[in-house]
């Protein structure tokens, strides 16, 4: 349950229901972070604690909020005390969004630069001419792009920022990004990942060939439509062929397999999960994530919350791979502590901690009332969107 602690009563098995922010505005520790022995050593350190404690309060008044577990890494949560109601008293301030640092300005003018290459890269008027293999070496060889694959800050910046322009470029690069992450999260050598990135960056190329009247129609498409827009995988891999990369068997692969599922329910060869290459498996995961979590002509926006149901789901159903799902899941949930939602109730709330030991936990989040809901038990709100920086500040 919730509780207002002291440095000397923290125990491991408890959870930090709060970020610590230094005097110079960095975030020291987060919000959701399991406290260890290690962590409570160094937040009992007098030292360590000196650029943290707020103006006037002494190391021996510092009070942290904490939920306090039953068992390592298990909260107790149903009977919260402070769950749906206002904060017992004014001793910390409920979180303000205006108030946080929610966009990376490194990360973002990193985001932009490489935008405009892939502007350029993809340009539909010279993709029947093949796309120039150069430019894509040079957008490896840089590194930017592997930069902007920078753990649970890639993660939180994406979401937060406004995906304005081109709906296709922005998918293709946070593919890609994800498809960064998803190689460091496997282990895999660096080789390996940037030819993971690049089948990701590419994958959907092939939509560049479809009339942007079909890609865009808010309605339902006729079934010729539909047979055009199921053969952008396709087309995908002929234009990478035609630009010299037909040798390259794992990204073609990726790039081709996207859509397959696993039960033979996919497109574009209805393959058994046997028969789908590493690379097709993990894109198919991270195009349905990043395309559920984009507002699109045809559909609006959902939580990350219901994108893991469907994930499981499918994954139940032998639809996506269910190790390279659950990885994914797990470390994104990880990357979200600390992101801002929308609730049914119109409420702003911030997410402080999520379960990581099942793939279906959604979290406890904090308003800017400093209401707690935890959202696995109570019924009375659940998530209506994950908000970008400028919905969560206006």
């Amino acid at each position: 349950m919730f509780r207002q602690l002291s440095l000397k009563e923290l125990k491991p098995g408890m959870v930090l229901a709060q970020p610590l922010i230094s005097r110079a505005g960095s975030l020291v520790v987060d919000a959701g972070t399991l406290l260890t022995e290690f962590v409570i050593e160094m937040l009992q350190d007098p030292v360590y604690m000196e650029e943290i404690l707020p103006k006037g309060v002494g190391f021996n008044e510092m009070t942290l909020n904490v939920f306090v577990a039953e068992q390592h890494g298990a909260l107790s949560v149903e009977d919260l005390s402070h769950v749906g109601t206002e904060p017992a008293d004014d001793v910390r301030m409920p979180p303000d969004p205006a108030k946080e640092s929610l966009l990376d300005p490194e990360y973002v003018a990193l985001y932009d630069s490489v935008m405009e290459m892939l502007v350029k890269l993809l340009d539909p008027t010279n993709v029947n001419k093949g796309l120039d293999l150069d430019a894509i070496g040079q957008l490896i060889a840089d590194r930017q792009l592997e930069q902007l694959c920078d753990g649970a800050r890639a993660v939180a910046q994406i979401h937060n920022m406004n995906r304005e322009g081109s709906y296709l470029l922005h998918h293709s690069l946070h593919v890609a990004i994800l498809a960064g992450l998803m190689g460091r999260w496997l282990h895999w050598p660096r080789e390996h990942r940037e030819r993971l990135v690049l089948s990701g960056l590419l994958h959907d190329v092939g939509k560049l060939k479809i009339p942007e009247e079909i890609l865009n129609k808010p309605g339902k498409l006729t079934p010729e439509e539909m047979e055009m827009v199921r053969h952008h995988s396709a087309y995908s891999a002929e234009i990478l062929a035609k630009c010299g990369l037909s040798g390259e068997a794992d990204i073609m692969a990726g790039v081709l397999q996207h859509h397959e599922r696993g039960d033979g329910s996919g497109y574009p060869s209805g393959l058994q999960k046997e028969l789908i290459s590493p690379f097709g498996k993990i894109l198919a995961i991270l195009d349905i994530y990043d395309a559920m979590a984009a507002n699109r002509s045809y559909a609006h926006k959902v939580s990350p919350f219901e994108i893991f149901d469907r994930l499981n789901s499918d994954m139940m159903d032998d639809k996506i791979d269910a190790e390279y799902g659950v990885l994914f899941v797990k470390k994104i949930c990880h990357a979200l502590t600390g992101s801002w939602l929308r609730l049914t109730n119109g409420e702003k709330a911030k997410i402080i901690y999520i379960d990581q030991s099942r793939t279906n936990s959604l979290p406890i989040v904090e308003t800017t009332k400093g209401k707690f809901y935890d959202l696995a038990h109570d019924s009375r709100v659940k998530i209506a969107e994950l908000m970008t920086v400028s919905e969560a500040t206006t």
